[in-house]
């Protein structure tokens, strides 16, 4: 039987072949999802400069105004000198979002300098510039454009099956599921957006809208139940069910827990035994 292969897996086998960053953009120039979850350090450290990251954005949209324009993909570099480059993904004929990957530079001694040079002048600190320059993916031009002829096929593919919209209206029941069977485990949004290999901002957006409450709410309030029925139905101390429940600082537990009962674990015990 022929197996489906989900958004997700699709973005983190590309990461895996390639060793390069790639996301999904909707036509709002949101990202909707990515592996990895994070930017590399590089853009991240110039990006904290608010001139830079507004350049970055508008450079972003100039590169999805031409996609959506010709309907091709667009290869370019980055005001910082970095290749990035931007296919079109359709629903039924209409543009419905932007599959985009880069961050990376060719091998060519001179793009380092340049890429050294700008970051120098964004930082005004040469060796946290050479530093951050030097942890950007180096890889062969012809290299380059091989992947991005893949991640055109990928947008294709995507495409062509619709895993765009499918993906995106089973996320919060696919959260829901990994957050019941995990509970008792430490689980962020971080975590939570590279499994489901998307951004931040889509898991509790579409999980709010879906469940009119935040991600952090549902694990907390979920966790407490298990408390409530651990506390009523077992000896356990206090301890154990504080970390059988996801809860690793006790006193975290005990405010937690008291902020929605009005008493302490140990006198909810009491009156509930």
């Amino acid at each position: 039987m022929k197996r489906e292969i989900e958004i997700n897996e699709i973005l983190k086998n590309f990461y895996e072949i390639s060793g390069i960053r790639i996301s999904i953009h909707d036509t709002e120039f949101n990202e909707l999802y990515s592996y990895p979850a994070e930017i590399s350090p590089f853009c991240k450290s110039v990006q904290q400069n608010a001139e830079v990251f507004k350049t970055c954005k508008n450079n972003d949209k100039t590169a999805f105004k031409y996609v959506k324009e010709n309907q091709e993909v667009y290869i370019y570099k980055c005001h910082c000198g970095l290749y990035e480059a931007a296919a079109p993904i359709y629903h039924y004929g209409i543009l419905s979002g932007y599959l985009m990957m880069g961050q990376i530079r060719d091998n060519d001694p001179h793009a380092l300098e340049h890429i050294i040079k700008k970051s120098t002048e964004i930082l005004g600190n040469e060796h946290k510039a050479v530093d951050i320059s030097n942890s950007i993916k180096s890889i062969d031009r012809g290299l380059i454009y091989s992947y991005i002829n893949i991640m055109s096929v990928l947008a294709e593919y995507i495409t062509a099956s619709n895993k765009l919209f499918n993906y995106n209206d089973k996320l919060p029941q696919l959260i829901m599921e990994y957050i019941t069977k995990n509970y008792s485990s430490k689980i962020t949004l971080s975590q939570l957006a590279q499994k489901f290999g998307c951004c931040n901002s889509t898991l509790t957006q579409c999980f709010k809208k879906e469940y009119n409450t935040s991600i952090m709410s549902y694990i907390c309030e979920l966790r407490l139940k298990k408390a409530e029925e651990l506390l009523r139905k077992t000896r356990k101390s206090l301890k154990e069910i504080s970390y059988q429940c996801g809860f690793y600082d006790q006193n975290y537990f005990s405010k937690s827990f008291a902020k929605k009962h009005g008493c302490s674990p140990s006198a909810y015990r009491s009156q509930n035994q």
